[in-house]
């Protein structure tokens, strides 16, 4: 105390000189009228400055006393700061100082200085001076000293009084903290109860780590399994890339080709088309030689009507020539008769007509027969023209269907590889997307494994810490702060007990090796092709059944790994119980101690990187999650992949059995063809067979013809009968002008016939009509010109309606309506 007071005094006369160099000493009427003013300006300045009323007064009670003494004392505040200050060091951490002793110890002060004003003014000694003013000052303040004894008393009293307000508020202030001590207490026992919450949660956490620990570990051997299977997916992706490099020289090989094969094709197109204009040109030529044909059998029918009229003639002359003979015979041997004579002059010279008119028969006949070999001669030409033809067309439409046939094996062979290279490219890029895919897992699960080989030396750091501390300083640290207990026997079970599930992968390098080595590769290898959709859907069951396989086997440990948790659960559980069943004086006494800054730090982050792993890993395993559901989805487009590839193979076949059908009935036409070819070869040469049984008969009648030379009488119908056919036939060739091959043959046979009927009637001859060569040659020309009557022929088209005119070499021009 005595050291305080003398440095506030020292402070007290530093602060009084430096006021008396700055003031001059003022006289002692002003003094006066300013302490009366000052007096008067008292009453405010407690309100102002200060709340306390007690302090309010001191203040002004010790400026009245400077201001009288003519001293510079610093004021009640600076006092009670320094005082504070001093008390503050010397309590040395204690918390508060009572306000009755504060009160007291600046009356003792007040008293002090009170003493000392009276021995020292501005410095020196008063009582040295002996001035009458100073007498008077003093007495002066003797009357203020009795007046400041009266206040001081006031002041006790008031001070008393303030005591007992002091005590009032010290008993509220005890009951105020005895209140928060009971409401401090309630809180730390919720605290505590969280506290048993959160080592329960951090339990969970523990046993959630040690599961997402195993899933992590199969997690990096599906990493590692992905790796691999990635490196394979580049290693086949290179090799689908130099495929597909060769596939693509194939292809544009294939291009080159394919377009010359169009150019074939189009040269193709265009010589079928000229082959088209041809086939119409033949057919039209064969239309004018059927016409022709038709013709020259129609001629053939005249002539053979008027062959046989003359050999009827030439029976007749060669009965009434021997009848003749006869006569003149009989003539001959009967002698002297004039008109005798006269008859067989006549007889002679009818014989002579006969003869001349046999001559001339004969020589129509040979003509007959000149144009009968012409008209055969032009058949058998026309029929080899004919036949060369369809040999011609044959052989075109041969090299056609097989130029077509190769054109649709070289289509097939296109398409198939059109559908390999689309299903390449397919591949290509499903590849791609999985390898990309693979790449990003495995670049995710090596960045996954760096930070657990941190995580995992971190905590091997600590425990190494751990272990190398003293058992008992441990065991006091774990029992005084009971909220660790269960973090670190769990740290300890975890990293003692399952040192295969989480430290193989994070160890020196020759562990995780070894087990890389040990991960079996997937076995799941894709074919290169498949031949048929029942192979690949096959394929897609197997490789399901492995994948559900794999995943029944991941459950399996999933559940074992589940079972281990809850062992070590009941383990920890047990080390709880054994820790509260500990007798209460030996916790009372551990409780006592804390757990140091380091260990406790060490904890914390232990536990915020427990959090983070555990988040991580929470996001890892949706994410794993994610993918099995992009995995299955994958499958079920590869199943609908298949359906619409199976759909494509049904519609490919159901187009080739069209083109097959449509290739069948070609070729039925082209044996059609070749049948009717050769139909039409038989019917040539039955035509020709009845042609020369024609002219042998034909030969018979002329033999027959030349022995009738008899009657007289019938050699001038003879001469009639050879004069009208030539009428005849200017008629008819005038009357065959414009003639339709729609009309029928029976007609035509009529109107060229008729003019003959009276002639064959008047002879007694049987008609054309009735000789069965006859009819077979009509037959078989008609079939010839007209095949669409025959049954099953290819021609269903009608004939085309033209007219026609003979000329005057019997030849005809044909004008297309």
């Amino acid at each position: 105390m005595a050291d305080d007071r003398q440095h506030k005094l020292a402070a007290a006369r530093r602060k009084l000189k430096e006021f008396q160099q700055k003031t001059p000493p003022a006289p002692v009427g002003g003094k006066k009228k300013k302490k009366g003013k000052e007096s008067n300006s008292h009453p405010d300045t407690p309100n102002r400055l200060s709340p306390d009323p007690i302090e309010a007064i001191l203040k002004g009670l010790v400026s009245d006393l400077h201001r009288s003494n003519g001293v510079s004392i610093p004021g009640l505040g600076d006092m009670k700061q320094n005082e504070y200050d001093g008390t503050k060091m010397a309590a040395d951490g204690k918390r508060f100082v009572s306000s009755t002793d504060s009160l007291r110890q600046l009356s003792e002060q007040l008293n002090g200085l009170v003493s000392q004003g009276n021995s020292y003014v501005n410095g020196e000694n008063i009582i040295s001076s002996a001035s009458p003013e100073l007498e008077a000052r003093s007495q002066d303040l003797a009357a203020a000293l009795d007046s400041s004894n009266l206040t001081n008393k006031q002041l006790s009293t008031k001070l008393e009084e303030l005591k007992q307000q002091n005590q009032d508020v010290l008993d509220q202030l005890d009951k105020e903290r005895k209140d928060f001590e009971q409401k401090l207490s309630k809180e730390q026992g919720s605290l505590r109860e969280q506290l048993q919450v959160h080592i329960q949660t951090i339990g969970i956490l523990v046993s959630e780590k040690s599961e997402l620990q195993t899933a992590l570990s199969y997690t990096q051997q599906a990493a590692r399994q992905k790796g691999a299977e990635v490196e394979d997916l580049v290693m086949r992706l290179q090799s689908t890339r130099q495929r597909v490099t060769e596939l693509e020289r194939t292809l544009s090989s294939i291009s080159t080709q394919q377009k010359q094969l169009e150019k074939l094709n189009k040269e193709l197109e265009k010589e079928r088309d000229s082959l088209r204009l041809e086939s119409l040109k033949n057919s039209k030529s064969s239309d004018e030689l059927k016409q022709q044909n038709s013709e020259l059998s129609e001629k053939l029918n005249a002539l053979l009507s008027e062959n046989a009229s003359m050999r009827l003639d030439l029976g007749d002359l060669h009965k009434k020539l021997e009848m003749a003979e006869l006569m003149i015979q009989q003539f001959s041997n009967q002698t002297g008769a004039p008109d005798m004579n006269k008859q067989l002059q006549m007889v002679i010279e009818e014989r002579d007509q006969l003869g001349t008119q046999l001559t001339q028969m004969s020589d129509s006949l040979q003509q007959l027969k000149a144009e009968r070999d012409q008209y055969v001669q032009k058949l058998k030409e026309e029929g080899a023209v004919w036949q060369e033809r369809v040999r011609q067309l044959s052989e075109q439409i041969q090299t056609v269907s097989q130029e077509k046939e190769s054109a649709l094996v070289q289509v097939e062979q296109l398409e198939t590889r059109a559908q390999l290279m689309d299903r390449l490219q397919h591949d290509e890029v499903q590849g791609k997307v999985s390898a990309e895919l693979h790449l990003k897992e495995l670049q995710q699960s090596r960045v996954n494994l760096e930070l657990l080989t941190k995580e995992n030396q971190e905590l091997k750091a600590q425990m190494m810490q751990i272990r190398n501390e003293p058992e008992s300083r441990v065991l006091s640290r774990m029992e005084g702060n009971g909220c660790h207990v269960l973090f670190l026997l769990l740290l300890v079970v975890v990293l003692e007990l399952e040192p295969t599930a989480y430290l193989c992968s994070s160890g020196d390098g020759v562990e995780s090796k070894d087990y890389e080595d040990e991960i079996p590769k997937s076995s799941l290898v894709i074919p290169e092709d498949f031949e048929s959709r029942e192979e690949m859907m096959a394929f897609l069951s197997s490789a399901l059944s492995k994948l559900q396989g794999e995943r029944d086997e991941v459950e399996r440990q999933l559940t074992e790994q589940k079972r281990n948790c809850k062992r070590l659960l009941q383990e920890i559980s047990e080390l709880r119980q054994q820790q509260m069943s500990m007798p209460p004086h030996r916790s009372a006494e551990l409780g006592m101690d804390s757990v140091p800054r380091e260990v406790y730090d060490a904890l914390q982050s232990a536990m915020e990187k427990l959090q983070f792993r555990f988040t991580d890993l929470m996001q890892e395993r949706v994410e794993l999650k994610d993918r099995v559901e992009e995995l299955e989805h994958r499958c079920i487009q590869l199943s609908g992949e298949t359906d619409t590839i199976g759909e494509y193979i049904a519609l490919y076949q159901s187009q080739r059995a069209i083109l097959k059908q449509r290739h069948s009935e070609k070729e039925e036409y082209i044996s059609r063809l070749a049948q009717d070819k050769e139909e039409m070869k038989a019917k040539l040469l039955e035509l020709q067979v009845l042609v020369m049984r024609l002219v042998a008969e034909r030969n018979e009648w002329y033999k027959k013809y030349v022995e009738v030379t008899r009657d007289s009488k019938e050699l001038g119908q003879m001469a009639q009968s050879a004069h009208r056919p030539m009428e005849l036939d200017m008629i008819t060739g005038e009357a065959l002008e414009e003639v339709s091959l729609l009309e029928d043959a029976e007609e035509e046979k009529a109107q060229r016939v008729s003019p003959l009927s009276s002639v064959q009637e008047g002879l007694n001859a049987a008609p054309s009509s009735e000789d069965p060569t006859a009819k077979q040659i009509m037959q078989l020309l008609r079939e010839i010109q007209n095949p669409q009557e025959r049954p099953g022929s290819l021609l269903h088209n009608p004939c085309i309606p033209f007219f026609y005119r003979v000329d005057e070499n019997d030849e005809v021009r044909i004008m297309v309506v």
